[in-house]
């Protein structure tokens, strides 16, 4: 496949090393040369200084002849732009990372097909949901979405309350819920574990559920062992777009949300776009007396969406550590995808590159990429592997398929449709194998799928 990226920032060189090492044809057009450096240096990808809105360039660049664009610059106005001169050269599939969808407006036409976007995506509003996941539900860590809109993924923390503490998996008593979903892997003490019907689940562990939403969400219900607190105090650091539009959503379900703000003006000018109800601190997030101040003894959730990575992980200890049930962490570079999970003080860790490119993944849904979702509770990530006619796992059930002990099978997609995975599951020609892998996991089962 021949793919343009436009912009050279952290997210267009994590999609150009994922695409150029799938052995595609990517070329990346930057304004600056800045992002080129490191990608010359590890990766076989083209790349052309110039800006993405200048017919020339884009021809220069072979759109002509492109399979895909995806425009995931900083600048949300370029991004449209680029888009539409795409879709005009009749480029199949386009993608826009925007800031926000308000630059359109159905009510008079202007949606995103009418600049030839095919799918459109907000960073700031993925980061939104997955935050708002997260702070539902006290033992929920992550949620993985799939292109299939019924089929999920969460990580769960085993707590002190949970009544699946000390009790071996094939002794869960609601067996008809069991069967209809699967603890596909297992987190203990940093350590990916796959988990077998007489393995022991402790406080502390933390556990993959793959299935369908609603049987996840019922597992999920059940395994927490207390109801859900209906009105949690929330306290959100940082007048960030992320942090706006997760607060006015919990608002609107009845939480208190205090904000802590460096800048008084900053605080009065979110004052003006919040509902009623919403108390603003402000201070330095890393200073005690003003957590102290904002309440953070009695905090359910604290939520850090400040744009510096280092001082929003600084004051996410601190306020555990000051009495905070659960903390969340917002960053932004690629090298805090590996570090968040490591720091256990943090009960949460969402990096914003990294959800966009989970989130450009899903939303490529039948093409020929796999999933590739990276995982957040540990350092290891989804992939799909399609089970190409020479298999020998063909017409093999999966007791019977011999895979190493290293994999760890999550879902099956079957044309339209979705199996969770069991033992007696059959695997056919076609059928497209979600897999939890590491590095060296997926080069030891990748020869089983032909």
């Amino acid at each position: 496949m021949k793919i343009i990226i436009i912009g050279a920032g952290e997210l267009g060189q994590l999609l150009a090393e994922r695409l150029s090492n799938a052995k595609n044809d990517v070329i990346i057009i930057d304004s600056s040369k800045e992002g080129f450096a490191r990608l010359h240096e590890n990766f076989d990808v083209m790349t052309l200084t110039g800006d993405a809105a200048d017919i020339k360039v884009m021809t220069l660049a072979g759109i002509q002849k492109a399979d895909m664009l995806l425009a995931v610059s900083g600048d949300q106005a370029s991004n449209i732009l680029a888009c539409q001169i795409a879709k005009h050269f009749g480029v199949p599939k386009v993608f826009c990372r925007l800031y926000s969808f308000d630059a359109f407006d159905e009510t008079v036409g202007i949606t995103p097909e009418f600049y030839g976007i095919d799918n459109a995506f907000s960073a700031p509003a993925e980061c939104a949901e997955a935050i708002l996941d997260a702070t539902r539900r006290r033992i929920l860590l992550e949620k993985v979405q799939f292109s299939h809109p019924d089929a999920t993924m969460v990580t769960a923390e085993i707590t002190a309350a949970s009544p699946l503490r000390g009790l071996h998996i094939q002794n869960i008593p609601d067996q008809e819920l069991l069967q209809n979903i699967r603890i596909a892997a297992l987190v203990r003490e940093n350590k990916l574990m796959i988990p077998r019907a007489n393995t022991i689940l402790y406080q502390n562990d933390k556990i993959y559920i793959a299935g369908s939403k609603n049987y996840v969400d019922a597992f999920i219900g059940y395994a927490s062992g207390m109801p859900e607190i209906k009105s949690q105090l929330v306290i959100v650091a940082g007048a960030t777009r992320i942090g706006e539009l997760v607060a006015r959503e919990l608002i609107n379900e009845g939480h208190e949300v205090r904000f802590i703000v460096q800048k008084k003006e900053d605080g009065e000018e979110l004052l003006s776009r919040m509902p009623s109800g919403c108390l603003v601190v402000q201070g330095e997030v890393t200073d005690l007396e003003v957590l102290l101040e904002a309440g953070i003894a009695k905090c359910d959730t604290f939520i850090s969406t400040d744009d510096d990575d280092e001082k929003a992980i600084l004051s996410c200890i601190l306020a555990k550590r000051s009495g905070a049930r659960k903390c969340i962490a917002t960053t932004h570079k690629p090298e805090y995808i590996s570090i968040l999970p490591a720091l256990d003080v943090i009960d949460c860790g969402f990096n914003s590159t990294l959800v966009s490119i989970n989130t450009i993944f899903r939303l490529m849904g039948e093409s020929s990429f796999r999933i590739d979702s990276r995982l957040l509770a540990f350092q290891a990530y989804l992939t799909e592997f399609q089970i190409k006619r020479s298999s020998p796992l063909v017409g093999k059930k999966l007791h019977e398929s011999k895979l190493p002990p290293s994999a760890v099978l999550a879902m099956i997609f079957r044309g339209a449709d979705f199996i969770t995975p069991t033992g007696d599951t059959e695997l056919h020609e076609n059928d497209k194998v979600v897999a939890i892998v590491t590095p060296a996991s997926e080069e030891q089962i990748k020869p089983y799928f032909g």
